[in-house]
């Protein structure tokens, strides 16, 4: 047994507390597993690439940062907050002995999104991000001729009240974007650099799709346009359809450019 699998094994052992409730967190219908794709696409990539560059100590640094935050903020962290530094230190042990690389940031990403976080991010996120989004749409809708004013998150117009609701918030498609970036950049080896430039793009492009989903359905919702039952799912899913070909061909620009960047 090499020194670095002993390091993982004892770093599987102490997280043991964070298995247990993220076990306990995909089976209590609290939360929707689509963590177990993202954990199962992290493993293929894991496994597929073998073994990586031959390691130093000063490779395991940022991991061993990451323990002892761990156990440093153990009492006071939340237990979505503890599980975010276990998989990220088990990513960054993962990253030079598998990967090749001190930090392969698509990897760490989909861990990170393994965990069961849509639920949280509904809660935090939900009220602030359709607040904003409800005072661009109106904006947006303003330009259209509509004479519309934001408050909250709802919209009012003639008399009229059209709510941004929680499904609304784009939680679920700001997991299913960042998920296709982090898979396209393991599928394309792109640097670190690169990796954080594909995620910078997704979250806006994403954002900005949420904002043109949520101002479409205002014709349908207040009886401006009239449309077929089915008209709100479909409206949401042409949107991330856009979204997605931004992300594929923007992951697929960041490949073919010349000069990539070796900062990995």
């Amino acid at each position: 047994m090499s020194w670095v699998t002993l390091f993982l094994a004892l770093q599987l052992l102490a997280f043991w507390p964070v298995w247990t409730w993220y076990a306990a967190r995909m089976t209590d219908s609290s939360d929707e597993p689509w963590g177990l794709l993202a954990l199962g696409t992290a493993l293929f990539f894991i496994l597929r690439k073998g073994r990586g560059s031959a390691l130093k100590a000063s490779h395991l640094a940022l991991s061993s940062i990451f323990v002892f935050a761990y156990i440093l903020t153990y009492s006071s962290m939340p237990a979505l907050g503890r599980a975010a530094l276990a998989v990220m230190a088990i990513g960054c042990t993962l990253s030079p002995s598998r990967l090749g690389r001190p930090v392969h940031v698509g990897v760490v990403g989909l861990l990170l999104l393994s965990l069961p976080i849509i639920a949280s991010l509904q809660f935090y996120l939900g009220y602030p991000v359709r607040a904003l989004t409800a005072v661009i749409s109106s904006r947006l809708i303003g330009l259209t001729g509509y004479e519309v004013h934001a408050q909250g998150t709802c919209l009012y117009w003639a008399g009229e009240v059209i709510s941004i609701d929680a499904p609304c918030t784009g939680v679920r498609m700001l997991w299913t974007g960042l998920y296709l970036n982090f898979t396209l950049a393991c599928l394309a080896e792109h640097s670190s650099a690169r990796t954080w430039l594909t995620h910078s793009f997704s979250m806006l492009v994403i954002f900005l799709g949420n904002v043109l989903r949520s101002s479409a359905l205002f014709y349908t919702e207040s009886g401006i346009l009239h449309g077929p039952a089915w008209a709100h799912q479909g409206i949401g899913l042409a949107v991330f359809a856009l979204i997605a070909v931004a992300i594929l061909r923007f992951n697929r620009r960041m490949g073919k450019s010349k000069g990539e960047l070796q900062c990995t």
